[in-house]
């Protein structure tokens, strides 16, 4: 497989799992999944409840944005988002004192949605202005 190729099927793959988690984690967010626990990990971490169902609508909305052509500049916030969050999320559980292994989860999604970012094919990335003036 040569080097182009192989960028696209790894942005792919990554995209792919990027969207599941977003929308996998907002089906949790929303309640539908594990009844209860993102309310506990909220709870835990010092932040309302009431962020559950704000993240929920966010990713939802991320995901749909990062998968669909087009987009690009709510693209570009998109995945700013979902990088924030995860990187977020792994900051705040190292804050309270948790272990690696309770917050190394939410720092791998965040290495995949900057490598998702970072591969992203040219059709689907803002062009510098300089070159769209051409």
């Amino acid at each position: 497989m040569n080097r182009a190729k192989l960028k696209v099927v790894s942005f792919w793959i990554l995209t792919s799992l990027l969207t599941f988690e977003l929308i996998y984690g907002a089906l949790w967010d929303f309640n539908v999944i594990n009844r209860g626990y993102v309310y506990g990990v909220l709870e835990h971490l010092g932040y309302p409840l009431y962020l559950a169902l704000i993240l929920a609508y966010s990713k939802i909305l991320a995901a749909v944005v990062i998968i669909l052509p087009g987009l690009l500049l709510p693209k570009e916030w998109a995945y700013a988002g979902s990088i924030i969050l995860f990187f977020a999320a792994f900051a705040s559980h190292v804050i309270v004192g948790d272990t690696i292994a309770q917050s190394g989860f939410a720092l791998g999604l965040g290495v995949i949605a900057l490598w998702s970012w970072a591969l992203r094919p040219s059709g689907r990335r803002i062009l510098p202005l300089r070159n769209s003036l051409k």
